[in-house]
């Protein structure tokens, strides 16, 4: 990767009766001429932090071994805007962004203040073609789970037992939410979440599906609602004494200030850069275990191409919890052999993997079976039973540690299929 992202867009669109949209796309590296990242609604435009939240895409996506570059776009949109606005935003952002969109030199995907609907008809106005399998409503669980099984090693890693352990979550949204519901499932104690508008909190642990019914009657302004907890301002959930901290809001939205005031013994965010660019040392020399976001939210986009490859939801879920926790494991175990935190290695590995895979794109490698029988699949050429195992096997394979840190362990070759 470079310095500086591959392309900076910046769009100006004035439309009839007054409309205009004000957008950025920032394309930070492409393989075989693809990316892709999320599309965000913001009130305003900061193309620095979105230079940073394409980089982390980059870094997600190498990790995981897939033949995609990262990227990250914004619309700015007013806060409060009715969803007529909201679409007609959209919409010219479709227009204006067509070549990008037709082509996937950028694919988008749903990020803050947006849902899969929102950007199937933002593509779909737009003329673009979206594939079978792909936008259908699941956007953020998938990055939940993988927080959440992020939690899981984190907190075997410090030593604290799962059941009972503490987690707050800020920023109770589509990941935030999936989140707190995988946590109190696997009988984590969800002591606190928070969206802009509150905070609530209860040491015996929240009734996270009660706050999901609230959250889906209510939306955002649930926690002013009558309810059997403590309400807390927005900023002090970040300073609780939990054993977790996730934080799924906003990038950036931890200042150094506030680290400095953390009281957790692990943070695991989902939101895309949620530490100002000082803040990864400072979270490490106060002793803090650090799961970056380029591991722990990399679920959605594993899902992504899951899904495109024909597999079920329960198919994905399946396959996101027996093979990502092995991964996130190896990655801890190598990052401490070599005596340096766990957001360190992550960054070198993932950087290291994606230069091998764009020297072979650039070279212009053969097709493999995979892609060919994607190909063929969305084409509708084959059936979706025809790519599922191929598409599993070779998913999987991806996944597998390479470098010099050791042998892969055998159930990863098991787990791939390999003999």
């Amino acid at each position: 990767m470079g310095p500086v992202p591959e392309s900076v867009l910046r769009f100006n669109v004035q439309a009839e009766q007054g409309r205009r949209c004000e957008a950025c796309v920032v394309i930070d590296s492409t393989i075989n001429s693809s990316s892709c990242g999320g599309l965000s609604l913001v009130s305003e435009l900061n193309p620095d932090v979105l230079s940073r939240v394409a980089r982390s895409r980059t870094r997600t996506l190498a990790l995981l071994g897939l033949p995609l570059g990262g990227a990250a776009a914004a619309i700015v949109v007013p806060s409060h805007s009715s969803a007529s606005l909201v679409k007609q935003s959209l919409s010219l952002f479709g227009q204006a962004a067509y070549p990008l969109l037709v082509t996937q030199r950028f694919w988008p995907e749903p990020c803050l203040g947006l849902d899969d609907a929102e950007i199937r008809y933002m593509l779909e106005e737009a003329g673009v073609t979206v594939p079978r399998h792909m936008l259908r409503g699941s956007s953020g669980r998938y990055a939940g789970l993988t927080v959440a099984l992020s939690v899981l090693v984190a907190l075997r890693t410090a030593g604290v037992k799962q059941r009972g352990a503490t987690a707050a979550v800020e920023g109770f949204g589509k990941m935030g939410s999936a989140v707190a519901l995988a946590l109190h499932e696997r009988g984590v104690k969800v002591v606190a979440v928070s969206t802009k508008e509150g905070a609530l909190f209860d040491g015996d642990g929240l009734d996270v599906p009660d706050l999901l019914r609230r959250q889906a009657h209510y939306g955002k302004s649930f926690v002013h609602k009558p309810i059997d907890a403590d309400r807390i301002p927005v900023g002090e959930i970040r300073r609780l004494a939990v054993d977790v901290l996730c934080p799924c809001a906003v990038p950036e939205n931890l200042e150094d200030e506030v680290v400095g005031q953390l009281r957790c013994r692990a943070l695991v965010p989902g939101a895309a850069m949620p530490l100002h660019s000082t803040g990864e040392d400072s979270i490490v020399r106060r002793g803090i275990l650090y799961v970056p976001e380029l591991v722990a939210g990399c679920g959605d986009a594993l899902a992504g191409v899951l899904l495109s490859s024909g597999l079920t939801d329960a198919g994905v879920r399946e396959f996101i919890e027996r093979r990502f926790t092995p991964l996130l494991e190896w990655l801890v175990e190598a990052a401490d052999r070599k005596g340096i935190p766990l957001h360190e290695y992550a960054t070198h590995y993932s950087e290291e993997r994606f230069a091998r895979r764009k020297r072979a794109s650039d070279e212009g490698r053969r097709v493999s079976r995979y892609e060919l029988a994607m190909g063929l699949y969305h084409r509708r050429l084959v059936p979706s039973v025809f790519v599922r195992r191929v598409s599993v096997n070779a998913i999987a394979s991806r996944l597998l540690p390479d470098g010099d840190d050791g042998d892969v362990p055998m159930e990863w070759a098991h787990a791939a299929g390999r003999p």
